[in-house]
C-alpha cells in the first residue's frame, strides 16, 4: 500500500468515527430535550 492510502483510510475512520460520535450526541440531546418537556411541569402561582 502506498503512504497516501494510509493516511486516507485513517482520515476515512476517524472521519466516520466522529460522524458517529456527533450522531449520538445529537440524539442524546434530542431526547434529554424531550424528557425535560415532559418532567418539567411550571408552577404558576
Amino acid at each position: 500500500m502506498k503512504k497516501g492510502s494510509v493516511f486516507g483510510l485513517v482520515g476515512f475512520i476517524l472521519g466516520a468515527c466522529g460522524a458517529a460520535i456527533s450522531i449520538t450526541a445529537i440524539v442524546f440531546s434530542a431526547l434529554g430535550l424531550v424528557f425535560a418537556k415532559r418532567n418539567v411541569r411550571p408552577h404558576i402561582r
